[in-house]
């Protein structure tokens, strides 16, 4: 996404001749996480951990990615709670239920709707809202002293024909009691923990959320309990391949993390979203052959839509369907975001062995598959299903697959013109195809951590931990051979072989050595071939391109002229030369700002940046030679 109308820097990352990034404050870590109460869809700093584990308690996966983050070196923190739900009541001062005032929980809970009353007086219409806790009053529409606290939202109004009384200023109704049965016209929808999804209700609560999160200000992103190798009806390299979901019956989802083939598994299906008056609806389809009719429709969907209608009564087919990915859609969110805001990475995990023995793991890891030369582009690629190889090894989006972009060396996440995987891959000013790998990580590591969270131990991805190790880093240090805390131990150990391999697909990998565990690689999810395959160089460029932004904001809106752009010149080569004096770049090539007339009139600039990062030392080659005598 790039802005049309608002005053902006725009930053494109073009690949193949290595343009490199800055920032000016503490580095923030964005955990986005289930918990079992708290603020929901709001990014929640964290001022003190008792104060946020207060907020949303020890149930779910958000609390305990703040402490693995915390516990390897993130000083700042933000919780982002999904999949939980307001409790809503409509129809209230309407008989007929189709207006009327809606009153919405801010907070958003399963147990929302004990938590507050109402009374309504429909011959003065005046709607009372109180919390049970205490009995404050939070919402009063009195017209001489009204009330909003903002712990619940009040839209619409009294109906013509008016409502039941509920209620009254003496005998306040809880929300959850309010329904059509006692007072005509009112329905009431549950709140909910959002504890338990399904992976596709976890993509549609990420979808949502990273629409949201589009307005905040994150240096790192960790989605939660969600995984690059994630069960998918498509097979994208998971070592047990394609995993059709099977749902209990109707239009439930599947229970989460079920794997009872034919009766309940956890998956991934094809998606098709339409947004309608500001909500996302989703539909789902993964039954096999032709199509007929979505597998799951959205609750409540508007207008026409149906298992074979969109909104507006015009018919899905199976072409509206598109094959999803948590790692991708993690890329796409963050180069949308990237271009715009402020440059972010993220980190994502990848599943476990099923067990700790050595067929499992060898599974787990699996094999590369075998290339063909193509002798007239001089590349290498799979030719066929039967070249194809499996586990981690064989992931079509790190390795390649004859299948996914016809095969070449490397797969890759490439950026289309639509949010999925299957639209039309775009290109960078060097005609190379956009790279969304170059946003985040994926860590294959499920060790033993210990923290705060759970101080006996317990076994999660590294995914959060590695976030915050890496995040309080100066740009120009790798976390590669960086020793990480005594508190986190290897569960399933691999060979230095096995290591090497992962690490050359582009996983990060820890392995133990003598001064003890270690981040033995840290590469970026990008192409093996890619300008921006390291994340030190990614970090690097990051650190330039924050200081710019913050260097160039105050031109915007103003005037220019010879002067300006001079000063502008000042100001952006002031940053390149403290990233160099900081040991950030090497150097960086004479640039100038571009406006040519009609940029003039359209209110743009350009400035086109070559910088020499300062590269990790990763090899280091000793030749010993022996001699007879001194």
């Amino acid at each position: 996404m790039t802005l049309q109308n608002l005053p902006r820097v725009t930053v494109t990352k073009p690949d193949g001749n290595l343009v490199p990034e800055q920032t000016t404050r503490a580095p923030r870590v964005l955990v986005v996480g289930t918990a079992g109460s708290g603020v929901g869809d709001t990014a929640y700093f964290v001022s003190t951990t008792t104060q946020a584990r207060s907020e949303f308690g020890s149930d779910g996966t958000l609390i305990r990615g703040m402490w693995e983050a915390k516990k390897t070196g993130a000083e700042e923190i933000l919780l982002y709670r999904i999949g939980s739900t307001s409790a809503i009541v409509s129809g209230i001062g309407d008989s007929t239920g189709s207006t009327g005032y809606t009153v919405t929980t801010i907070e958003q809970d399963a147990s929302a709707g004990d938590n507050y009353a109402l009374y309504y007086d429909n011959s003065n219409d005046r709607l009372v809202v109180k919390r049970n806790s205490d009995d404050l009053i939070v919402f009063d529409n009195d017209s001489t002293n009204p009330i909003d606290l903002f712990e619940v939202t009040v839209s619409g109004y009294k109906a013509t024909g008016g409502g039941p009384d509920i209620g009254s200023a003496s005998s306040y109704v809880n929300l959850s009691s309010i329904d059509a049965s006692a007072y005509s016209g009112t329905s009431y929808t549950a709140g909910t923990d959002g504890l338990g999804l399904s992976r596709m209700e976890m993509y549609q609560e990420l979808y949502v959320a990273y629409k949201n999160l589009l307005q905040e200000e994150f240096d790192v992103i960790v989605p939660m309990d969600v995984y690059m190798d994630d069960y998918n009806v498509v097979d994208q390299g998971h070592y047990k391949g394609s995993v059709t979901p099977v749902v209990p019956g109707g239009q439930s989802f599947p229970t989460a993390g079920a794997y009872q083939p034919g009766t309940d598994v956890d998956s991934l299906g094809k998606v098709y979203v339409e947004e309608y008056e500001g909500e996302y609806y989703f539909w789902w389809w993964f039954s096999g052959g032709a199509f007929a009719a979505a597998d799951i429709t959205p609750a409540n969907v508007p207008g026409s839509g149906s298992s074979t209608t969109k909104i507006d009564g015009t018919t899905i087919t199976e072409d509206d369907f598109h094959e999803v990915n948590f790692a991708y859609q993690l890329g796409r969110f963050l180069y949308d975001y990237s271009t715009d805001i402020v440059d972010a990475t993220g980190v994502i995990g990848a599943l476990p062995p099923a067990s700790n023995s050595l067929r499992d793991k060898a599974r787990w890891l699996g094999k590369a598959p075998t290339w063909t030369l193509n002798t007239s582009t001089g590349e290498y690629y799979v030719a066929s299903s039967g070249d194809n190889g499996s586990g981690l090894l064989g992931n079509k989006f790190t390795v390649g697959k004859s299948d996914h972009r016809s095969g070449e060396f490397g797969g890759g996440f490439i950026l289309t013109d639509s949010e999925f995987m299957d639209g039309t891959e775009q290109v960078d000013q060097n005609d190379i195809p956009v790279d969304l790998g170059k946003y985040f990580s994926i860590v294959v590591d499920t060790p033993f951590l210990r923290n705060n969270w759970y101080n006996a131990g317990y076994r999660a991805s590294f995914a959060a931990s590695y976030a915050g190790f890496y995040v309080g880093m100066v740009p120009s240090s790798a976390p590669t051979n960086k020793r990480v805390s005594s508190s986190i131990s290897l569960i399933y150990k691999m060979s230095l072989g096995s290591l090497d391999a992962l690490a050359g697909a582009g996983y990060v990998v820890m392995r133990n050595k003598p001064q003890g565990l270690v981040v033995a690689d840290a590469p970026t999810a990008t192409m093996p071939n890619s300008d921006w395959k390291r994340l030190s160089t990614v970090r690097i460029v990051k650190s330039v391109v924050d200081g710019i932004r913050v260097a160039v904001d105050s031109f915007l809106g103003e005037g220019m002229n010879d002067g300006s752009r001079a000063s502008m010149r000042n100001e952006i080569d002031k940053i390149l030369l403290s990233a160099k004096s900081a040991g950030y770049l090497q150097d960086y090539k004479p640039f100038d700002i571009i406006q040519t007339p009609s940029m003039e009139v359209a209110g743009r600039a350009e400035i086109n940046l070559t910088l020499i990062p300062s590269f990790e030392l990763r090899v280091i080659d000793l030749t010993v030679s022996l001699s007879k005598s001194g």
